[in-house]
């Protein structure tokens, strides 16, 4: 049995079926049963019991019907004073949202990590902007993860094992490691060796050097100096001013390579894998939308022909 409400303790009241109201407010604004059964699509008889349904909930009398007309009680009146403003005000709210919606162009969000924002995404993002001049884009750069259940992004580029549970994940491009320098520093460097008195610089993989050293430099032999820059796109960036000899991700350095702020060094020795890929990932509903497809379609074909040589 339910507790009685405590004393001094006003009791709320249930709101009233929306449904019958809206009946209601169609009906008093056109003054006819048969005109409201029009508008609203429906047969008469169904205008009539919702409006016998609001009586029942309301306890009171709405209408006085005589063989001429649809009267208004005292109490339909003040119903209807109030509900016309209301109704009014939703009928302005979905006309104004719904025209916004077919004026504003689309927009996909996309987040990703910031070396890869700024030194492979950005830099090609303009073929994408005008081959889809009816999109916009917002773009994100962050290394949180981020949880697309809460936040309004739509897909993000991550780069990892691919291990993404709950998400729809696609595989965009593996990646690799080689070393790269300044034309001034790679003038003098020849081969793996005479990188032990350079001053190397590596990202957030620590063991990379390690890897190069173990398959092409004499055992034993250990470099004079190490920077970390845990930002990839920093290290690039480093390595362009002649700070020390990078090794960097292939996927970050290509327009470094191509405009000749950096040289490839040792361009026999196969890349070291890095390990881990980038893919685009999101949920699955997602990538039903038209705009997300678009985007996913393009970085599919941007990324095909993405590996070292």
């Amino acid at each position: 049995m339910a507790n009685p409400p405590a004393l001094g303790v006003k009791r709320e009241l249930r709101l009233p079926s929306l449904h019958a109201l809206h009946v209601f407010e169609v009906a008093a604004r056109l003054g006819s049963f048969t005109q409201a059964a029009v508008e609203l699509g429906v047969t008469q008889t169904a205008v009539s019991h919702q409006i016998k349904q609001l009586e029942g909930e309301l306890d009171v009398l709405l209408f006085r019907r005589t063989a001429r007309a649809l009267v208004l009680t005292a109490s339909g009146q003040a119903w209807y004073t109030s509900l016309s403003k209301i109704f009014e005000r939703l009928r302005s709210v979905n006309v104004e949202l719904r025209q916004r919606k077919l004026t504003e162009r689309p927009v996909v969000s996309l987040t990703t990590i910031p070396s890869f924002g700024s030194r492979w995404l950005v830099p090609r993002l303009g073929s994408f902007l005008a081959q889809h001049p009816e999109l916009e884009l917002r773009i994100s750069t962050s290394e949180r993860i981020v949880d697309f259940s809460k936040e309004s992004i739509d897909v993000g580029i991550r780069f990892g094992s691919g291990r993404y549970p709950g998400l729809f994940c696609e595989k965009l491009l593996d990646d690799w490691f080689v070393a790269v320098a300044a034309p001034s520093r790679a003038a003098r460097l020849r081969k793996p060796a005479d990188l032990l008195p350079q001053t190397l610089l590596f990202d957030d993989h620590e063991d990379a050097w390690a890897r190069l050293f173990a398959a092409h430099v004499p055992s034993g032999a250990a470099p004079a100096r190490r920077h970390q820059l845990t930002d990839s796109g920093l290290l690039v960036e480093a390595a362009c001013r002649g700070q020390g000899v990078a090794l960097a991700r292939w996927s970050l350095v290509q327009d470094e390579l191509r405009s000749g702020r950096l040289v490839r060094l040792f361009p026999r020795l196969a890349p070291l894998p890095t390990g881990h890929s980038y893919f685009l990932v999101g949920l699955r509903e997602s990538f039903r939308r038209s705009e997300v497809s678009a985007l996913r379609d393009w970085l599919r074909r941007e990324t095909q022909s993405i590996a070292p040589s």
